[in-house]
């Protein structure tokens, strides 16, 4: 049995995309649920935001360089 690189590389990037459609859906549930009554829940709220923010620039970041890889193995496979 092989190992074979594209498809792991596809089944990364997949899992990457599941990845950032959950930050995305978070984000939305945040903006659209959170309520801030008092500055222990503003505090609780710029923790979250910040979290969250971190979640999908990270997933983003992720995706990009699953784009790369893949652009790269790509463009070598037809090269060599």
């Amino acid at each position: 049995m092989t190992f074979d690189i594209a498809n792991a590389v596809d089944d990364l990037r997949q899992l990457i995309a599941k990845a950032d459609a959950l930050a995305y859906a978070a984000a939305k549930l945040f903006d659209d649920v959170i309520r801030v009554e008092d500055a222990e829940d503003r505090r609780s709220f710029e923790r979250l935001a910040h979290l969250i923010g971190a979640t999908a620039s990270a997933v983003q970041a992720a995706l990009e360089a699953g784009d790369k890889l893949a652009v790269e193995l790509s463009t070598h496979r037809r090269d060599g």
